[in-house]
């Protein structure tokens, strides 16, 4: 067959082309850093990155919702380790008080200590975030959830708790309601609260209440609160809330009532006609617990005051230490959560970097496949030159030059 010189010319120049497209899609390739440029090059390679890139992009969420979960529970955690140093300053300032032998000046400047500590105290309550929403105050974020009123402290939030999600299948709680961590606090010890009539004339005061017998306690509460009423010489009567006796006795010097699990100790002597109450906790705001250790503060220096405000105190010692505990109880949940969230975002960390590595490889921009595209590029240099050089070289002959 005869070849004409147009079709030497036709099929050089295509050929030089197909070469030339060839490396000038390598070289696409190598400047986006990836072998796979549009869908129609690979369409199952592209619809899997789809699918892998909307992995990744969930998972970065993830990500991100723990970094913001961190943050969220680290600053709570920040606020109630204040909260606790002024209770724990409050604490201080009651054991202080109720150590007996405070002059006047003493009691004066304990009294503004602890005003200052009860202000200092529902500052951080009212603690506002950067965008101005108030942290402790449930889903009522624009509300601020603590206000003093004719009556006291009253909490104005819901009881609502702000969650993150922190994995696929993972929410967690990254807040508290400032009811759960100032307003709902157990009085009394162990869920038991005793307390001296505030009519009492004898030097009868409060040095313990505990429980001794769970299941008795258990058993006898719903039966309280408990009222004991005491005659001459120390003897006393024990009566249910429907007024229904349930028990006598004397109390001796040092002794302790026992009756229904528990046992409640007394220094001093109770007069005819004084009484005490005990029964299963209630629950009362700390707001509340300052305001009655500062309102016995303020009572005027006299005998019958200081044994009303010794009662007092010992009932607000034991109520302050039940805030602190609340405050224990959340900061030890927030380390959980804390502990949850990093492992968490470690593991997420780890996800991300394999999907990244996954996709590197389906769309061909992982270093193996970069290394084997630079090799092709100076392959396909070398043949489209070596080509161009050839064809340069044919066009150039004639049958003139050898006649």
């Amino acid at each position: 067959m005869r070849v004409s010189t147009n079709q030497f010319y036709d099929s050089s120049i295509r050929a030089i082309n197909s070469q030339q497209s060839a490396l000038l899609q390598i070289s696409q390739q190598l400047s986006a850093q990836r072998k796979l440029l549009s869908p129609s090059d690979d369409p199952v390679a592209a619809g899997r990155e789809v699918a892998l890139d909307a992995t990744l992009k969930a998972n970065e969420q993830m990500l991100k919702n723990q970094s913001d979960a961190k943050g969220v529970l680290e600053g709570t955690e920040n606020y109630l380790v204040e909260a606790g140093n002024v209770l724990q300053q409050a604490l201080t300032r009651i054991v202080q008080a109720g150590g007996g032998g405070l002059n006047e000046e003493n009691r004066q400047s304990i009294l503004a200590d602890l005003k200052g500590l009860r202000d200092q105290l529902m500052s951080v309550a009212n603690t506002q975030d950067e965008n101005g929403n108030y942290i402790f105050a449930g889903y009522k974020r624009d509300s601020q959830p603590f206000v003093r009123n004719a009556s006291g402290v009253v909490y104005q939030g819901d009881a609502g708790v702000r969650q993150s999600q922190i994995g696929p299948n993972r929410v967690i709680d990254v807040s508290f309601s400032g009811n759960y961590l100032f307003g709902d606090i157990p009085t009394g010890r162990n869920g038991l609260e005793a307390s001296a009539g505030v009519a009492n004339t004898g030097s009868a005061t409060l040095t313990s209440s505990t429980v001794t017998d769970r299941q008795a306690w258990s058993a006898a509460a719903a039966y309280g609160p408990y009222a004991i009423e005491f005659g001459a010489g120390g003897a006393y009567t024990v009566t249910d809330k429907d007024g229904a006796e349930v028990g006598t006795g004397t109390l001796g010097e040092g002794q302790a009532i026992e009756i229904a699990g528990i046992q409640i100790g007394f220094s001093g002597h109770p007069a005819e006609g004084d009484t005490l109450s005990f029964g299963a906790s209630r629950s009362q705001s700390v707001f509340d617990t300052l305001d009655q250790a500062i309102a016995a503060l303020g009572q005027p220096a006299s005998e019958t005051e200081s044994v009303s405000r010794a009662n007092a105190l010992y009932e607000a010692n034991l109520n302050v230490n039940a805030a602190l505990n609340r405050l224990l109880e959340a900061r030890s949940s927030i380390g959980s959560r804390l502990t949850e969230v990093e492992a968490a975002t470690s593991a997420g960390e780890v996800r991300s970097d394999q999907i990244t590595g996954e996709i590197s490889r389906v769309v061909g921009s992982d270093l193996e496949t970069m290394t084997e595209l630079t090799g092709e590029l100076a392959k396909r240099t070398y043949t489209v030159q070596a080509a161009q050089q050839t064809y340069t070289q044919i066009a150039r002959m004639s049958i003139f030059n050898y006649l």
